[in-house]
């Protein structure tokens, strides 16, 4: 997966953070309350950092040992729902939320995916996406602010030498509540319930998971009684957006915390038997949006990376010819010669073009793209036994006969995914054939006339013609 997926499903806030009001749940026999989920690229409370106050010798080398630990508010949001929020259908999330166990927070619409064009075009998941932070509770009326009284997790004088494991905070005010303060999450009261849970990705940005990273249980949901246990989960619902109520699931995650009763306290799950998920492919609707928003971008690129393929292809030629000049007669040392000379000098004149290039490419504009809007939906949900648990969820995140993946046990995490047949194939035959067209169009204008000059035109309308073919099996409009 991408790097900018590790942390980054860099991926998809950056100056504010998604907040999804709750639906109340149909005839609740439990005060009613709010349930809104924070996405960004830290958790805003397993993830708070420590704090420490700045002393007035700015030479003291222990002190600035913990200047990268100074935060007093969540600084670096992902950049996942910045733009394309829609108003949520209360009557949708009504009709949706006939159960009595479980809380909903209402959709909001996102761009999936993200180009970006620094330093070169990059289609990744739109987002640094780190962690979902899930907050039960009666809220304060928007616009509220809370930041300035949030009190630092300020790190104890008498612990700062210790390793990092045994610090301990000096703070007065360690209440969930003020640590929510921080990401600007305003409640009335205690807050019900706080759960965590941290988004994993592959390293090549084509599969992710949901991580247990704790929770907080002043109170159960769905009960007053202070002595009653229920096995709590929460799902993640990522759809394709469409005008009736029958959405396409693209993808859905849970995390199954077992069995809690009110004051559960839990520093999140150890387990790595969480299932990788596929992230969802990119709609033939986007990609098309996509290739021709950017297709001056991928114009140049592919002439510049068939350019620096070229370059590496010459050079190992030349380090070839040189050896053989070395070992060869005088007469065929002559002729290698001349063949070394026309080599190097288009060597020469690639080079020229490809500077030529990447200066066309820095004055195209730079602003990110987004593309592929879903819907995103949280559900929080409170039963008496495991098995209504999974029956539960089984309802909430749909009955799908192509799933893959399955919950693995208490305190652990399980996912679905729909087994969508690819609609694209980015990484597959349409990169390829790209490839090999731009290689074809250098060779054409690096090649010289006669029959060298008439083969690498040849081969040029042979590629162009599979590329197209490529192009057409996605709906892409062909290339001239």
């Amino acid at each position: 997966m991408n790097s900018a997926f590790a942390r980054p499903l860099a991926c998809i806030l950056g100056l504010s953070l998604l907040r999804m009001q709750a639906a109340p749940a149909a005839e609740a026999p439990h005060d009613k309350v709010d349930v809104r989920a924070y996405v960004q690229d830290t958790c805003i409370i397993a993830d708070e950092p420590y704090f420490l106050p700045v002393t007035g010798n700015g030479t003291d080398q222990s002190t600035e040992k913990f200047l990268p630990l100074i935060g007093l508010i969540v600084g670096k949001l992902a950049e996942l729902f910045i733009n394309h929020e829609i108003e949520s259908s209360a009557e949708r999330m009504k009709s949706r939320a006939a159960r009595k166990d479980t809380r909903y927070a209402v959709s909001k619409q996102m761009n999936l995916y993200r180009a970006d064009f620094q330093p070169a075009l990059a289609l990744r998941i739109n987002a640094n996406l780190g962690c979902m932070t899930i907050v039960a509770a009666n809220f304060k009326p928007d616009p509220a602010q809370c930041t300035a009284l949030y009190v630092p997790k300020e790190l104890s004088r008498e612990t700062r030498d210790l390793p990092q494991s045994e610090w301990k905070t000096s703070r007065t005010d360690d209440s969930i509540e003020n640590q929510l303060r921080r990401a600007n999450v305003c409640v009335n009261g205690n807050a019900k319930a706080v759960y965590e849970a941290r988004f994993e990705f592959s390293k090549d940005g084509t599969a992710y998971r949901l991580k247990d990273a704790g929770y907080h249980i002043e109170s159960l949901l769905t009960t007053p009684d202070k002595a009653a246990s229920r096995t709590t989960l929460y799902t993640l619902k990522i759809s394709n957006p469409g005008a009736t109520d029958q959405q396409e699931v693209l993808s859905s995650a849970w995390v199954n915390i077992g069995t809690v009763t009110a004051g559960a306290h839990s520093g999140g799950s150890k387990s790595d038997a969480a299932p990788w998920l596929r992230v969802p492919p990119m709609s033939i609707e986007a990609r098309r949006i996509y290739d021709e928003k950017t297709k001056n971008y991928q114009d140049v690129m592919g002439q510049i990376d068939a350019l620096k393929r070229a370059q590496t292809r010459n050079q190992r030629v030349l380090d070839s010819m040189d050896q053989r000049i070395a070992t060869a007669g005088p007469e065929t040392a002559e002729g290698l010669k001349q063949e070394r000379a026309r080599i190097a000098v288009q060597g020469q004149t690639q080079g020229a073009e490809l500077d030529a290039l990447n200066a066309e490419y820095q004055d195209l504009p730079r602003t990110p793209l987004e593309f592929m809007p879903v819907t995103i939906e949280v559900a929080v949900t409170e039963t008496e036994t495991e098995k209504k648990a999974q029956l539960a969820m089984a309802e909430i995140i749909g009955k799908n006969s192509d799933v893959v993946g399955s919950a693995v046990g208490n305190s652990t995490t399980g996912m679905l995914s729909r087994s969508l047949p690819p609609r694209v194939d980015p990484g597959g035959e349409l990169e390829s054939t790209r490839a090999l067209y731009y290689d074809a169009l250098v060779a054409v204008k690096s090649s010289t006339s006669g029959a060298a000059g008439a083969q690498a035109q040849r081969n040029l309308e042979i590629t162009k013609e599979k590329y197209n073919e490529a192009r057409r099996s996605q709906g892409l409009e062909q290339i001239k």
